[in-house]
């Protein structure tokens, strides 16, 4: 009977046969046919935004474990990635260089009227990273930036791609049949290709599919809503407040070990030159509902109701560094400094807060979770009159990975039994950053004297490296933070895992751990793969494919707690209640731990082309070969933490931070109404501009 339907159908609109040409070929009940992404592998629920849940076939358990784990949650979430792996299957060999200008994504309609979305109906967006399977005449492909989450969009492909021959592919006669049938999947399909149809004129489509991305952002929205309801109790260590002018010596005594218990300690440099401006340290405390469980995850949960005040809360700790200029008649304008990777409220923040006090602004910084090792360190100061006072230092690592010891990031970048990679890291990190918004709101007094110290109208947001990332997650469901910076920040966190040769050791025990492991290399693995803007990429190594499959699912399930899921949201479609604010990035040339590619993807899906401004470490080290090859840690001193002890820069790297920390407290000075140009020290040094404007950002690795 559907033969006899398709037959039909092509009488009718006389279908070009498969002798007649090579066909699109069409099978929406399987990926690996296709067209896909496609709303046919879903299912209605009316638990969901997008009133879909999808339903793919979730491979063999007993075979392929890991991707069966995958397949399973990914099927819980109520649509496809919001840079959705296009899909399309040829019946013969194609001419890989004509698949650009023929596929695209068209948007439709916007499934809720919560947000506006970036991109209008009708409006196209091309493919990138495009790869072709020789094997299966397969072609893969990314759009060229960041889906808008709950929208409908469809695939489209048209004859202007060519097969060998330079003959244009043809439609297959079940995609016309779908055309013609009155079924709910088809009638979409003819409705989107009635709607795409006149945009691609004089070309023609011959197939396509609709599809619906997930709602990225319903869960952290929801968590932000519940936090009025979960009182932040501050409170202040005890003796909470130190004097930094007299500090002497601050030694982290870090839990190392879990069993057996061990510590390892690191002392921090507290040279009075670089701390000038700093007056005081406060460490205090809340408490901020936690959503974690057991293994560090998050369940996923329907994307339409709120969700349940969590039963557990963590005490989360936080340091204020104030300025030793006399404080304001409202307290300090005050910057929420989000740390790096490996860091601590202790690091990062330290660094850079000297610079912001000499410009008046207090900074408040807490552990990341995961970060600041475990639970039971302590941090020990030092007085230039001898005294000595230990205090809880609040680590938050975890041992997770049951070597019995506590790495410097523990607990935030999971790995097993599904990569969740730093997902749910980040998305608990948002929501302690959230509350103690609502801590510095409600009034934060800490010296005593019965006022708030910290002005509760002038909060802003600094994020560098790893706090780039769920800096713009924090920002995007915070209304109360003014303007935020963003530095060496990138998206995706899978493809930055996967191309920077600092954590290919991440992606590597990530195809380790799969059952069955997924090295093709030896004791690595060669995925074949493909930067934006490159031709198109023939894969011809064994293996190569499963293995960009498996990263794309863990980057469609890492979107919920992703900055590019986030990105848009900040000033290009602002969520619910939301409103634009301004913000500025910073990246290095040739960053060899966040690689350039990384960070064009994200400032392009924030929108924030016209606010960036590149430091080019090329240039530097031209001049000054002694400057670490990887500008990474350009903000923060070029230090990088790790091991018993802490190097300071020379005069070359101190300049080059200190013109990047005065950019970040004039834009912050200036509410983020302007941007300063931060060369300053750095153009005295080195006699050139070491700071730019990019006229084009880089898709390159530049290393």
């Amino acid at each position: 009977m559907r033969l006899l339907s398709r037959l039909w159908v092509c009488a009718l609109v006389v279908c070009p046969l498969y002798g007649a040409g090579t066909v699109v070929l069409f099978d929406p009940t399987t990926p690996a046919t296709g067209p896909f992404p496609t709303d046919y592998l879903t299912v209605f629920d009316a638990l969901q935004k997008t009133g879909l849940r999808v339903n793919m076939a979730v491979p063999n358990c007993n075979t392929e474990y890991t991707a069966c784990q995958e397949g399973a949650l990914l099927d819980q979430l109520d649509g496809f990635s919001v840079r959705a792996r296009a899909q399309v299957h040829f019946s013969a060999a194609v001419n890989t260089a004509t698949l650009a200008n023929g596929v695209f994504f068209v948007a439709l309609a916007n499934v809720t009227q919560e947000e506006t979305g970036v991109m209008k109906t009708g409006q196209q967006m091309t493919i990138n990273q495009v790869v072709y399977d020789p094997s299966t005449n397969t072609m893969y492909a990314k759009p060229d930036n960041v889906l808008d989450q709950h929208r409908h969009y469809a695939l489209i492909v048209t004859d202007a791609v060519k097969d060998t021959g330079g003959n244009a592919v043809v439609s297959d006669p079940a995609y016309l049949a779908c055309l013609a049938s009155a079924t709910a999947y088809c009638v979409s399909l003819a409705q989107a290709v009635a709607t795409a149809a006149p945009g691609v004129a004089p070309a023609h489509i011959v197939a396509a599919s609709v599809f619906t991305t997930m709602s990225a952002t319903a869960w952290l929205e929801h968590a932000r809503d519940i936090l009025p309801f979960v009182p932040p109790a501050p409170g202040l260590v005890q003796p909470s407040s130190f004097s930094i002018p007299d500090l002497t010596q601050i030694t982290l005594h870090e839990q190392t070990g879990w069993d057996p218990v061990t510590f390892t300690d690191l002392t921090l440099p507290l040279p009075s030159a670089l701390l000038g401006g700093l007056g005081t340290l406060v460490v205090g405390y809340y408490t901020s509902p936690s959503f974690l469980d057991s293994d560090q995850a998050i369940l996923n949960s329907p994307t339409l109701p709120g969700l349940q005040i969590p039963p557990n809360t963590n005490v989360v700790y936080y340091n204020a560094l104030l300025p030793s200029s006399p404080e304001p008649p409202d307290g300090y304008p005050v910057v929420i400094f989000g740390h790096g990777l490996g860091d601590s409220r202790w690091g990062g923040p330290t660094a850079v807060a000297p610079v912001l006090a000499r410009a008046g602004f207090a900074v408040i910084a807490i552990n990341a979770v995961g970060h600041g090792f475990g639970p039971l360190s302590t941090v020990t100061l030092v007085d230039n009159q001898g005294n000595s006072t230990t205090i809880p230092a609040g680590g938050r690592g975890v041992e997770v990975n049951g070597d019995t010891t506590i790495g410097s990031e523990e607990g935030c970048l999971l790995i097993t039994p599904v990569a969740y990679g730093s997902r749910d890291c980040f998305r608990q990190t948002a929501v302690d950053l959230a509350q103690l918004t609502q801590v510095i709101r409600q009034g934060l007094d800490l010296n005593g004297d019965g006022k708030p110290d910290l002005d509760a109208n002038h909060i802003y947001y600094s994020g560098d490296s790893l706090g780039s990332l769920y800096g713009p997650m924090f920002m995007s469901v915070e209304p109360a933070v003014r303007a935020a910076t963003f530095t060496v920040g990138g998206a995706s966190t899978v493809d930055i895992a996967r191309w920077s040769p600092a954590y290919a050791y991440l992606a590597t025990e990530t195809m380790a751990v799969a059952m069955p492991p997924l090295l093709n290399a030896g004791n690595s693995y060669n995925e074949d793969y493909v930067l934006p803007d490159q031709p198109v990429d023939v894969v011809t190594v064994p293996g190569a494919l499963a293995i960009q499959s498996t990263f794309e699912n863990l980057e469609w399930l890492g979107m919920l707690g992703d900055p590019m899921s986030f990105a848009p949201h900040l000033n290009l479609s602002p969520l619910a209640g939301q409103m634009a604010r301004p913000a500025l990035a910073q990246f290095a040339f040739s960053d060899m731990t966040v690689p350039n590619p990384m960070n064009t993807a994200l400032i392009r899906a924030a929108g924030l082309q016209a606010s960036t401004w590149e430091y080019r470490h090329d240039l530097a080290r031209a001049i000054a070969p002694d400057l670490p090859v990887d500008p990474h840690p350009f903000l923060e001193l070029f230090v990088s933490l790790g091991g018993s002890t802490i190097q300071l820069p020379g005069l070359d790297g101190l300049v080059i931070s200190l013109d990047a920390q005065g950019q970040l407290a004039g834009f912050f000075q200036a509410d983020g109404a302007s941007i300063p140009n931060p060369n300053n020290l750095s153009l005295l040094f080195y006699g050139i501009d070491l700071f730019q404007a990019p006229v084009t950002l880089p898709e390159t690795l530049n290393f």
